[in-house]
């Protein structure tokens, strides 16, 4: 419907991350060896007499340990595709990652990948640009079926820019999209400096024109970028009410996925057709002009 309407063009991609919380609470989980729960476990690893202390007093004495919640020690027996990560505002939760690819020129989401909180953004970027690929690639098929003597409406050429933020910054990221003919543009990292003041380094693109071109050309596509994505984020997971997640297991969290991206697609659609994104968008519109 997208392709239909001239809202999938597949040229210039933003890919960007957020984190779900699970429907598993942290309490519950049990050690991958022995199957054993966090407070089994301090009691058997604590020294004699400290085993006979409450749970909260046991988890007090453990807190000077380190690594003591890693994914490859500990999980959860409710849910095993959630992980141990912390979340956007601090806090430690069992999650899930959910990862978008928009469309910069229309906002369209067009693929969109759930995997373990755990995993860093370089190494989930490959599966969902696979995704990408493989949707503009049925398009353009189907394009070709329906209008042989007709020019596509969509991109044939494939993904000519791909746009992220600077979590996905790595030397294999940029080697990668340099192979796949693929521009990259990441944003910058700030680091502090040695007198206190930040110092800015410009992320490398794999094929660099004019430095002052190709750093406002960066900066303005990476703005671009987040602002589409947390549209994206903002419709499907805080007013679609799928921060937390109700289900479990990543086959049944994406299915739901998939109808929260799907309703996202059709508002644009609709904002196309009738000027509105949604239905009570249109009926006060349509009020008002009465």
């Amino acid at each position: 419907m997208l392709a239909d309407r001239g809202l999938l063009k597949g040229q210039r991609i933003a890919i960007d991350a957020t984190t779900l919380e699970a429907n598993a609470a942290m309490r519950s989980i049990v050690r991958r060896d022995t199957g054993a729960s966090y407070e089994e476990f301090l009691r058997g690893w604590r020294r004699p007499r400290d085993r006979d202390t409450d749970a909260r007093r046991l988890g007090a004495l453990d807190r000077k340990r380190k690594k003591r919640t890693s994914n490859k020690e500990w999980k959860s027996p409710a849910d095993g595709d959630a992980r141990i990560a912390k979340m956007k505002d601090g806090r430690t939760h069992l999650a899930h990652k959910a990862e978008h690819a928009v469309d910069l020129d229309t906002g369209a989401v067009l693929a969109v990948t759930l995997q373990g909180a755990d995993r860093g953004d370089t190494a989930t970027l490959d599966e969902t640009l696979c995704e990408v690929g493989m949707a503009v690639a049925e398009q353009v098929g189907r394009e070709a079926e329906l209008r042989p003597h007709e020019a596509p409406k969509v991109n044939v050429a494939g993904i000519e820019e791909t746009v992220t933020d600077k979590g996905y910054h790595s030397g294999a990221v940029e080697a990668d999209e340099g192979v796949r003919g693929a521009q990259l543009y990441s944003g910058e990292e700030t680091r502090g400096g040695g007198t206190g003041r930040a110092k800015r380094r410009s992320n490398k693109r794999c094929t660099r024109t004019a430095a002052g071109a190709g750093r406002v050309r960066q900066e303005f596509y990476c703005g671009g970028a987040a602002s589409w994505s947390s549209a994206a984020f903002a419709h499907c997971y805080e007013t679609g009410g799928m921060r937390r997640c109700n289900l479990r297991g990543h086959e049944n969290i994406l299915k739901r996925q998939l109808i929260h991206v799907g309703a996202f697609n059709l508002s644009l659609i609709l904002r196309q057709l009738l000027g509105a994104g949604t239905p009570r968008e249109w009926r006060t519109a349509s009020a008002d002009l009465f």
